[in-house]
């Protein structure tokens, strides 16, 4: 008798515990519908849909049978044998997650599955997973096997904010379930453990890998024979992938969401279940960059508003990770720091030959003018002056400022090449950049979510104007060097590079940019700021660029145009020369190009007039040695 109670009574405790512990747990559970994915929603900044995930229904009698029997092998064999969980397979998983610590083997059933999917987080803890357990009971005991199942195809989630395998089908390969093949079959049910990793449109070699493992145990447990197993590897070697589904979403923005809420402490499974989204994105301007675009993966737009943040349009690949090298779209930041530092846009600055070591930068037209001010060096996106406007500033200098005021994030060079945009960055951070130093010095984190309100209609989300950098007071204000600069920028548009993106009537400031193989055009006024990058080699950023600029926000109609620029104070040019320019211009070049009129002789006396003496004779002594006769033709000149 005491051997009976001693077996007995622990049996009753732990009995005990384990059903108040599944009342506790199961007691307030919502009927398992009420948890069926509802769709992601997200809206335009005026309200109207932009994104609805689709979550298509496909009744569990509509399901080929051979699509049943390959998830059932590959999930849960013993599916409608268990009441939910699959003690072998559980304690097999438990053992291995004890031994190794890592609680990373799965030993869930399709109805545990599909008790985490609508009740539970992915979080992996002994703690869920018994959790899990419970819910699984619960579920077989209220619900007969088809109709859990019937739940289980359309609530799993499949990889792009879209649910249910009716979904994947059209999405993936633009066919319904049941005009799927066996190869398409095994690649859908392959990827259920990790949607994100294994789905066909963003990892097709992986997909197919887990495609193969699918067959392969379609063959050893005998539901398909040996040649239809050929056949089907056949398939799965020559998979297509839809590039358009039976339906399209712009998944470059759709991610670009995802990755905000993700920050601001939401995730996309939260947020499927009854919220809605407001975004900042013009509909009108995001559909027009779409249209313009069209198929092309060449082509990429950013647009916000230099006064909040607010995103206004996002379209193409890489735009907020791209690695794409600035060009002479980089000109503008540090010409912006050199006012801060006191120069004057009409400060003179020599446009001669130049050698720094082997690299002896050119200018677009390959010609000179002697000398330039530095609001015409910008204007016309002349190369060499800027160069040696950025030496003076000092690499480490520009550097500085580029990524700790301006906040710009990037693969930067360390040497004078970053002077001509060697910098690779995305359109999101050179927008970003450029909307600081036309308002002000004040560095705003771009946003895309506006609100985030809850399925009982509360706002639990409202996104705000974030500042993240500001630019310091040097020997002028950042107001001040940001009305110097505004004045140029309208300027390159008006009579420079970008005035193909000119439009009558309307105020622009804009700056064109020219790398090895992308081209630029960011260009706006004070509450609109837009990038347009195209990537290609022999491309121009004021002709390839600008003019697709112009089209968009010609037919968006929203753009004011309006610029409005304080008037500041600033010398009326000083020379802008040193021993160290000095020793880096190519006095041969020099000399072979004033006589093939690439360098204006008049110009260079012009320049020559405004330096000190010491330099004048340095200047012409480097002449001498090469040509006395010329030297003293422009000495002659000087000193008239």
């Amino acid at each position: 008798m005491k051997k009976f109670f001693f077996f007995i009574i622990p049996f009753a405790l732990v009995s005990l515990t384990l059903h108040s512990l599944y009342i506790f747990i199961t007691k307030d559970l919502p009927d398992p519908e009420s948890k069926m994915p509802i769709a992601v929603k997200m809206f335009y900044n005026d309200g109207s849909p932009m994104y609805i995930s689709k979550n298509l229904w496909i009744d569990l009698s509509e399901v080929p049978e051979m699509f049943l029997k390959t998830l059932l092998i590959s999930e849960d064999e013993d599916f409608y044998k268990h009441f939910g969980i699959d003690i072998s397979g559980l304690m097999r998983a438990l053992i291995y997650d004890l031994v190794t610590f890592s609680f990373s083997q799965g030993g869930s059933t399709i109805t545990q599955q599909l008790a985490r999917s609508l009740y539970l987080s992915n979080e992996k803890s002994l703690i869920r997973k018994f959790k899990e357990m419970m819910i699984a009971f619960w579920l077989e005991k209220r619900r007969t096997k088809d109709e859990i199942l019937e739940m289980y195809i359309n609530s799993i989630y499949v990889g792009n904010g879209l649910y249910g395998f009716e979904t994947a089908a059209r999405y993936y390969f633009g066919r319904s379930l049941k005009e799927l093949s066996l190869a398409e079959m095994a690649v859908l049910v392959g990827m259920i453990r990790s949607p994100e990793n294994f789905n066909p449109k963003d990892n097709l070699e992986k997909a197919k890998e887990k495609a193969l493992t699918v067959l392969k145990r379609l063959l050893n447990e005998g539901v398909i024979p040996q040649n239809r197993y050929e056949e089907a590897l056949k398939d799965v070697e020559n998979l297509k992938v839809s590039q358009n589904g039976n339906y399209h979403f712009n998944e470059e923005l759709f991610w670009r969401i995802v990755g905000e809420l993700r920050e601001i402490g939401f995730s996309l499974n939260e947020v499927r279940k009854g919220y809605a989204l407001y975004t900042t994105i013009d509909k009108d301007l995001q559909r027009i960059v779409e249209s313009v675009s069209g198929e092309r993966k060449d082509i990429a737009f950013f647009s916000m508003n230099p006064k909040t943040g607010e995103i206004l349009c996002y379209h193409g690949i890489g735009v907020n990770e791209g690695n794409r090298q600035l060009g002479s779209a980089i000109k503008p930041f540090y010409y912006y720091l050199s006012f801060l530092m006191g120069y004057s846009p009409k400060d003179i600055i020599p446009d001669l030959p130049i050698k720094i070591g082997s690299w002896s930068p050119e200018n677009f037209t390959k010609s000179f003018k002697g000398a330039i001010t530095l609001e015409k060096a910008l204007i016309w996106s002349e190369n060499v002056p800027s160069v040696i406007l950025f030496d003076i500033l000092t690499l480490n200098s520009v550097k500085d400022f580029l990524k700790n005021s301006l906040k710009i994030s990037g693969k930067y060079p360390d040497d004078l090449t970053l002077s001509l945009g060697t910098l690779e960055t995305s359109p999101e951070e050179v927008v970003k950049a450029f909307s600081a130093v036309i308002n002000g010095g004040v560095v705003l984190k771009p946003f895309v979510i506006k609100k985030i309100v809850d399925s009982n209609g509360n706002v639990v989300y409202e996104g705000k104007p974030h500042i993240v950098g500001s630019v310091a007071t040097y020997k002028r204000g950042p107001i001040d060097a940001t009305n110097i600069l505004k004045t140029i920028l309208l300027e390159v548009v008006n009579e420079g590079t970008g005035r193909l993106a000119k439009i009558p009537g309307k105020n622009i400031m804009g700056k064109t940019g020219t790398a090895e193989k992308n081209a630029w055009f960011v260009g706006g006024d004070d509450n609109f700021l837009m990038g347009v990058t195209i990537d290609g080699e022999d491309l121009l950023g004021g002709r390839a660029c600008a003019p697709v600029w112009k089209e968009v926000v010609e037919r968006w109609g929203k753009f004011e145009g309006k610029v409005s620029i304080t008037s500041t104070s600033f010398n009326d040019g000083k020379v802008i020369f040193s021993e160290r320019i000095l020793n880096m211009l190519d006095f041969e070049r020099i000399v072979k190009l004033i006589y093939e009129g690439d360098v204006s002789e008049d110009s260079l006396v012009f320049f020559l007039k405004k330096l000190p003496q010491k330099y004048q004779v340095e200047f012409l002594s480097k002449i001498y040695e090469i040509d006395p006769i010329l030297s003293t033709e422009i000495w002659k000149k000087v000193i008239q």
